[in-house]
């Protein structure tokens, strides 16, 4: 906070005390002081309070604000004018105290963080391009009580977090409005404010188009006359009504430039519409003297095609914003957009269904969710029972079974039953939503690149104006029509809308592109930092292997391995599967007479046709007093330093069959691990796994031995993690979004596999849903990909100014050139990010890399 806003804040504090009602003194038969501000009568009398009175607190705010500023020339403005209280007072009176009432603002309704601030979004309206997302943010830092705020362009919404305490959102409405913009709450139909937006500028740029076409006809029949001749009458009057269109062009479709302009002027933020309203004012003031005085340049054609051109160049970039929104908005890709509810009956009808927009769902609403349907909301289960596939969300494999009282999510699926669901949360409030509010604001995160073009961007515009002045000094020599003209141009032709445009976009459609592909990034930086090289952890489990254990090796006796099965039938342990399986797959008919007796972390003991069998490790055979002779120590030995989990099986007493268990290498794995290698990355793993396991699936992937460690805590993960930042490298760990948190957490970027988009993107910026490896190497050359086209967009656009400058201080450009090459910055800019090829499907092979699934008998 600057010293100037520090003393506003502690000024208002102090004033708003005393002018509490309690501490007004109010007597009808005093004569009361008119407020400082806007000249109503107040409640204080004369002699009360000499120096300074207000009659509301708004007035009180914007005094201290206009003072603040260093605004305070405003007040001898208005004394000159002859304000009176009754027109300043139109424009305020109640218009935003609705903002402070949870009825109207519906979806936008704030939301209260653990901190005791609240996070809120709205619409906004009045945006035209970067600059004012800028504008409205810096503008926003400056506002005691707002914390951050965030304009996300291609939703032309606004979120920001506040301390309730410190600021209303009635203030926080105020303060835009006398930016030019205008705050709402967000309409469910959000789609139907893209279209009146979207009419809006078509109907302006209509406006702009019919007075830049007859402009033009006017100028045509002036330029012709200069060679058949025409009378001095006719083209003093063919100018006035030709700048009486241009003029028209400038105050009409126009007038959005110096909305911008103005409250860049008021909050001392440089802005890109400065230089243009700068431009349009000299033009239209120097080009109407002419067209009054009858010699000259008269610039009418010049500034009405200019507003049409710059207005569709607007209109593009607006366009193309809603194509890059589009790509970012998960949500309809996960929740279905329409729900069955459930109509309760009456005494003339029957219950009965209809379907709805989920966007129209109340809590408490009672809605049917059919077999094999995405479940449209959160709720609790009131009838019925079914199982639910919530992988997307927690990462769970096995459905879980739900009835009545049980809580349901938005986007799982009802595998099995038809459930009535009692509505908790919707749309954005659920779980799945919070999720995507996350992904969401990866699209409107500033990576260090971004920061940079909005600092260079601010300091454009600052130069670009000086520079104009220097044209406008030099050419003067010349002629002031000529000096005009250039001047005119450079405040055109170099506005740094591309400038602004150029990174957010690019990683905005970077970021919807992978989530088309399966992969949701929620931090944009996350791009930037794996399109270089660095190190890269992997865990074991479910990473690099398939994460269930399978028989890969049996020695002894396969009727051992029959009876075996038998008695771990009914066991759902991952050994007992594995077991079971392998007995499924040799086609052996399990025995009919077989039981489970006793069941311990090393193994299990049970009856099969009459006979006691025993299952396990080596310790859980010799506790129930079983040899095992050298020889079989031996093979133990060979099958745990080849990476598998040796299985003992024993009947009546005597060990038959001797089972190798491993967790087979994933489809895939062994090309990853090429490919990064390629690619300059460091590779290792981290895993809780038996140290001779991990090394054997090291071997298998052509891994370094003293990069692979196994039998690791989350903490020493964690510590290994750090370690490796100290390198001054990338650092990225691959893993389980649930088992892995910390270590996710930790490293530069982490990219959760598996465990559920809520709880992996709570861990790590980058979830890959598909959970397939190949989806890791596009992500890498998606990242690449995305962050060369923000290095050449920036590029591109910063190129373009340089030159466009030089051309116009040196007189090579006219006003009505700049008018058509200042859009078409952007509109490259646009252009080559959507053709830009990013996120790619890869064509790594789906081949078995390594899998261990061969016999050793």
């Amino acid at each position: 906070m600057t010293s100037s806003e520090t003393i506003v804040a502690d000024r208002l504090s102090q004033v708003t005390s005393a002018w509490s009602p309690a501490n007004t003194p109010s007597s009808p038969a005093g004569i009361t002081l008119p407020c400082i501000h806007c000249g109503l009568p107040t409640h204080c009398e004369t002699g009360t309070h000499p120096e300074q009175v207000f009659c509301c607190a708004g007035c009180l705010g914007a005094y201290q604000l206009i003072h603040g500023w260093g605004l305070e020339d405003f007040y001898a403005l208005r004394d000159q004018m002859k304000l009176t209280g009754a027109a300043q007072a139109a424009g305020k009176g109640n218009r935003y105290e609705q903002f402070d009432q949870a009825g109207f603002l519906g979806p936008s309704k704030p939301v209260a963080l653990n901190d005791g601030t609240c996070r809120a979004e709205f619409a906004i309206h009045g945006l035209h391009c970067g600059a004012c997302a800028w504008l409205i943010e810096n503008a926003a830092a400056r506002e005691p009580g707002l914390l951050s705020a965030r304009v996300k362009m291609s939703h032309h919404t606004i979120g920001f977090v506040f301390d309730p305490a410190a600021i209303r959102l009635s203030q926080v409405a105020r303060l835009l409005d006398r930016l030019g913009y205008g705050l709402a709450p967000i309409d469910p139909q959000r789609d139907d404010q893209v279209h009146q937006e979207n009419r809006r500028l078509l109907i302006q740029i209509a406006i702009a188009g019919f007075f830049a076409a007859n402009a033009m006809w006017i100028a045509i029949a002036l330029y012709a006359g200069d060679y058949s001749g025409v009378e001095a009458q006719h083209r003093y009057f063919l100018g006035l009504i030709g700048t009486a269109l241009g003029v028209a062009a400038v105050a009409g479709p126009g007038r959005t430039f110096f909305v911008g302009a103005l409250a860049s002027l008021r909050t001392w933020t440089p802005h890109m519409d400065l230089p243009v309203a700068l431009g349009l004012s000299v033009g239209t003031l120097v080009g109407s003297a002419n067209a009054i005085a009858g010699r000259g340049h008269v610039y009418f054609d010049s500034l009405a095609a200019l507003v049409f051109f710059l207005l569709i160049g607007r209109w593009i970039q607006f366009r193309q914003q809603q194509r890059a929104a589009r790509a970012v908005d998960l949500m309809l890709r996960i929740t279905p957009r329409h729900a069955s509810l459930v109509v309760a009956p009456t005494d003339q009808t029957v219950e009965s269904e209809k379907m709805v927009l989920v966007d129209t769902l109340q809590l408490g609403d009672l809605i049917r969710v059919a077999a094999g349907e995405h479940v449209p909301a959160d709720g609790q289960v009131v009838q019925g029972k079914s199982n639910i596939d919530r992988s997307l969300l927690t990462g769970e494999s096995q459905p879980m079974p739900v009835g009545g009282g049980d809580a349901v999510a938005a986007g799982t699926i009802n595998l099995t039953s038809p459930i009535d669901v009692r509505v908790t949360a919707t749309g954005r409030e659920s779980r799945i939503g919070r999720v995507m509010q996350s992904v969401e604001a990866a699209a409107t995160e500033k990576t260090p690149i971004v920061q940079l073009a909005d600092r260079i961007g601010g300091v454009f515009v600052v130069t670009v104006t000086l520079l104009a002045l220097v044209t406008f000094a030099y050419w003067s020599q010349a002629s002031l029509a000529t000096a005009t003209a250039h001047a005119t141009a450079l405040l055109i032709v170099a506005c740094p809308c591309a400038l602004a445009l150029a990174t957010p976009l690019a990683i905005a459609v970077g970021l919807g592109r992978a989530a088309k592909r399966n992969i949701l990034v929620r931090d944009g930086q996350a791009l930037q930092q794996l399109s270089g090289r660095g190190v890269m952890w992997f865990d074991k489990t479910g990473t690099l292997t398939e994460g269930r254990q399978r028989v890969s090796t049996l020695q002894g006796s396969v009727e051992g391995l029959r009876l075996a099965a038998g008695v771990e039938a009914s066991c759902r342990h991952p050994v007992a599967q594995a077991i079971v399986l392998d007995a499924h797959r040799r086609g052996l008919a399990l025995p009919t007479s077989a039981r489970l007796d006793h069941v311990a972390s090393s193994g299990v003991v049970g009856e099969a046709e009459q006979q006691t069998i025993y299952v396990g490790n080596r310790q859980h055979l010799e506790q129930h007093d079983i040899v095992i002779d050298a020889e079989l120590h031996r093979r133990l030995e060979q099958l745990a330093a080849s990476g598998e989990s040796p299985i003992l099986i024993a009947v009546e007493g005597v060990v038959v069959t001797l089972l190798g268990l491993s967790d087979p290498v994933r489809c895939g794995a062994l090309e990853l691990i090429a490919e990064l290698g390629r690619r300059g990355w460091s590779m290792g793993i981290l895993s809780g796994d038996h140290p001779q396991i991990v090394s054997g699936v090291a071997q298998q992937l052509g891994l370094a031995p003293e990069r692979c460690f196994g039998g690791l805590s989350p903490e020493e993960k964690l510590a290994a993690i750090r370690e490796s930042r100290h390198a001054q490298q990338t650092v990225v760990m691959v893993g389980d979004g649930a088992n892995d948190a910390a270590a996710l957490a930790a490293a530069d970027v982490g990219i959760a596999l598996r465990g559920g988009a809520e709880v992996s993107l709570q861990a790590a910026p980058v979830f890959i849903a598909s959970g397939q490896l190949s989806s890791l190497v596009t992500l890498l050359r998606g990242a690449k990909a995305t962050t060369r086209l923000v290095l050449l967009n920036f590029a591109l656009s910063l190129g373009y100014n340089l030159v466009a400058v030089g051309l116009a201080m040196s007189g090579w450009i006219s006003p009505l050139i700049a008018a058509l090459l200042m859009p078409l910055s952007s509109v490259s800019v646009l252009a080559l990010t959507l053709a830009w090829r990013s996120f790619e499907e890869t064509t790594t092979s789906q081949s078995q890399a390594g899998g261990v699934s061969g016999e050793r008998v």
